[in-house]
């Protein structure tokens, strides 16, 4: 009785209380950094609305012939590391969330394919590395906003925090590689569209349900540990 008592208050402890740096919580980061890769190499595949300009002009004549929802839709694949960052830095708090993350890119760069485009040192000179780089602003200003208090409102104020603050940091990179590569600005700007422009809706939503489920996850998680 009084063990599992103890037990419950440990549960409820954990859901407002980062864990603390031990064997636990090492194993727990591993895992979550095995976390990132599968967000990685696991796209989702979702639908965004394409509508045509002719639409605008005559949009009586251009619904009419509209059959089904894929006549005005585009199949996208969208990948969920952004959302899987999030979770971790939710889960796990700032430090033991920026050790996760540590791992995971010193991994990448020492060679291991586990970025989406393979590993290895020359990744650094990807336009895509510095969203991946900006994944420990986002650990670290999510982890931090949620340790003061965690409900509705400041978890709203985490998601767009931390989406953006990852988008930023990655339009930023992207921006000095292709300008030093001698690309136009249309081409940055093509790339910003393509990268952030696109995403960040989705990166928005799902990284905020996958905030919500963090702190859950982590009493799943310490429990299961005893």
């Amino acid at each position: 009785m009084l063990k599992r008592l103890l037990k419950k208050i440990k549960y409820f402890k954990c859901l407002d209380q980062y864990p603390e740096f031990n064997m636990g919580s090492f194993l727990v980061a591993l895992f979550c950094t095995f976390l990132i890769i599968m967000a990685t190499f696991t796209p989702l595949h979702l639908w965004l609305l394409s509508i045509p300009a002719d639409a605008f002009i005559n949009p009586i004549n251009f619904f009419s012939q509209v059959k089904s929802i894929s006549d005005i839709t585009i199949q996208y694949l969208y990948i969920p590391q952004i959302p899987a960052v999030l979770f971790i830095a939710a889960m796990l708090g700032p430090r033991i969330g920026l050790f996760s993350i540590a791992v995971y890119i010193g991994a990448g760069l020492l060679g291991f394919p586990v970025f989406a485009s393979g590993g290895g040192v020359q990744y650094a000179t990807q336009i895509v590395f510095g969203y991946i780089l900006g994944y420990f602003v986002g650990v670290y200003l999510v982890g931090n906003i949620l340790s003061a208090k965690a409900n509705v409102a400041s978890t709203f104020r985490a998601t767009l925090v931390g989406v953006f603050a990852v988008h930023l940091f990655g339009i930023l990179y992207l921006t000095i590689v292709l300008l030093l590569q001698h690309n136009s600005i249309f081409s940055v700007f093509g790339w910003i569209w393509a990268l952030s422009g696109i995403q960040l809706p989705y990166d928005l939503l799902i990284s905020f349900i996958a905030i919500v489920l963090a702190r859950p996850a982590r009493a799943v998680f310490w429990m299961a540990m005893d």
